[in-house]
């Protein structure tokens, strides 16, 4: 009797340690478990886009033609310079440079500022024409056809009729290709072809037909400005009463 007396108490201690030691867990393997838990990653956040700090925009500030030319060639020098022209031209010529690449538009903008001025020279009309030959779809491209229209209106080797024929070639592409074309200070290129046709063109050989490119800019090309920042509606008004005298 009392060896069944002492088995049962080692039972009990036997089996109350096993209960105890199932509800404190296994240290063996809750280690291994531990283990295989991910470790936390650092996620390094991405860059912020740069935000683009504008200058004042001079595109409707009127101003004489020689500070404009001034601030025109200092870009020129300086593409730093290009934001004072205008935020609106200086995303069309970031445009350009981007997909030319920074080489090729370097010599495309080489060939505008060369090219550009004197009006009427033979080389600044070689210069552009070679622009427009080889960087056909350029926002720049849009500036060489309407200034080619410019120089060979005071070409003096050719006569007036010659002179006003080829100026009108050019100026009609501009106004039916490069239609969203800008140059410096936002000046739109097209907008300047029609006013420069109805004047130098149509006002004394086509009374009507300068009648309705001046009414186009009246009526559709509000709020731009010429290279002066000069509002073209009042330019084109301007005109309108002097067509046919």
């Amino acid at each position: 009797m009392r060896g069944l007396l002492i088995i049962g108490a080692i039972c009990v201690v036997v089996v109350g340690g096993l209960i105890i030691w199932l509800l404190s867990g296994n240290d063996n393997t809750a280690a291994p478990v531990a283990a295989t838990l991910p470790e936390p990653q650092n996620e390094t956040p991405a860059p912020a886009e740069p935000v683009r700090r504008y200058a004042p925009d001079h595109a409707r500030r009127i101003m004489p033609d020689e500070t404009r030319e001034k601030q025109i060639e200092q870009a020129g020098k300086d593409s730093s310079k290009v934001l004072e022209l205008g935020h609106e031209f200086h995303e069309k010529w970031y445009a350009d440079r981007s997909k030319l690449g920074e080489e090729r538009h370097k010599q495309m903008e080489k060939l505008w500022f060369e090219g550009r001025r004197p009006r009427g020279n033979p080389d600044s009309i070689a210069k552009l024409q070679k622009l427009l030959e080889e960087y056909p779809d350029t926002n720049r491209a849009g500036c060489a056809a309407y200034e080619l229209g410019q120089h060979y209106m005071r070409d003096r080797s050719l006569t007036l009729d010659q002179r006003r024929k080829k100026a009108g070639e050019y100026w009609r592409m501009t106004e039916e290709r490069y239609g969203k074309s800008l140059c410096e200070f936002n000046e739109h290129p097209a907008t300047m072809a029609e006013l420069a046709m109805a004047n130098w063109i149509y006002r004394k050989s086509d009374p009507a037909m300068a009648r309705r490119l001046l009414e186009d800019i009246i009526k559709n090309h509000k709020g731009e400005a010429d290279h002066l920042g000069q509002p073209v509606e009042t330019l084109a008004k301007r005109m309108l009463e002097q067509v046919g005298r």
